[in-house]
This record gives structure tokens, sequence and C-alpha cells, in this order.
């Protein structure tokens, strides 16, 4: 997620050839609002993109039914 963001918000790509271009090209995918990043898909809404503590709730919430 962080190297979407940056390449994104600032236009900062790795260092690394390989991962850039990786980068440079699914980002077309993606979106950034209010420092949030979404990707679009064709048979699906656009999707939040999440880590860390908020993804392990989230999967907390999913696994427990609510």
């Amino acid at each position: 997620m962080t190297p979407y963001q940056g390449y994104l918000a600032d236009g900062i790509l790795p260092l690394e050839p390989t991962e850039a271009r990786v980068v440079k090209k699914s980002s077309s995918k993606c979106t950034l609002m209010d420092e949030n990043l979404f990707r679009h898909g064709y048979t699906h809404p656009t999707l939040i993109c999440v880590h860390g503590k908020q993804c392990t709730r989230i999967m907390a919430e999913l696994h427990e039914g609510i």
C-alpha cells in the first residue's frame, strides 16, 4: 500500500526498477482520497485498502459474525 500511496500522492516511485514498473502499471486501478487508498474492480464496487490493526479488526469481526 505504501508505494502506491507515495506514487499517487507525490509521484515517488520505489528505487528498484522492477517494483517501480509494477507500481506505475498497477496504480491505474487505484485512487487516493483523503489519505485513503481505494482500488477499482470490474465486477465489484470500489474497495478500500486496509492494513495493520484495521485488517486484524475487520477479519475478527467477519469471523465472529456480527
